[in-house]
């Protein structure tokens, strides 16, 4: 699924863009770090409660290509500005994560993506 899809979707706001339109394979959902550093999924996006820093250096870390923000929480200029930096799509839906989570397993299970 491309990431368009995906922020449509859960009715996201762009807060940071500067990658073409990439393609989703897998969603790592987490509000610990740890978790998401311990994942061994590839092409994936992250979503979070989390609004600090840390989570764009996680994405860096283990190759995700783009952070959505759950629950409204909107990011401060200090997460936004390392995302301008490093190229990390950002974006915030003020879906649940819960919600945002079956949202796109249904899209990743119409389309048969994992598996």
């Amino acid at each position: 699924m491309r990431l368009s899809e995906v922020t449509r979707k859960l009715e996201a706001e762009e807060i940071v863009a500067p990658k073409a339109d990439v393609e989703i394979k897998n969603v790592c959902a987490s509000d610990l770090l740890s978790d998401i550093l311990a994942t061994d999924q590839y092409e994936f996006l992250i979503l979070t409660g989390l609004t600090t820093p840390q989570v764009i250096r996680t994405a860096e870390i283990v190759g995700a290509l783009g952070v959505v923000i759950v629950r409204g929480k909107y990011p401060g200029q200090g997460l936004i500005g390392l995302a301008k930096a490093h190229q990390m799509p950002l974006y915030v839906t003020k879906m649940p994560m819960f919600d945002a989570c079956v949202k796109l397993s249904k899209i990743i299970e119409y389309k048969g993506l994992n598996g």
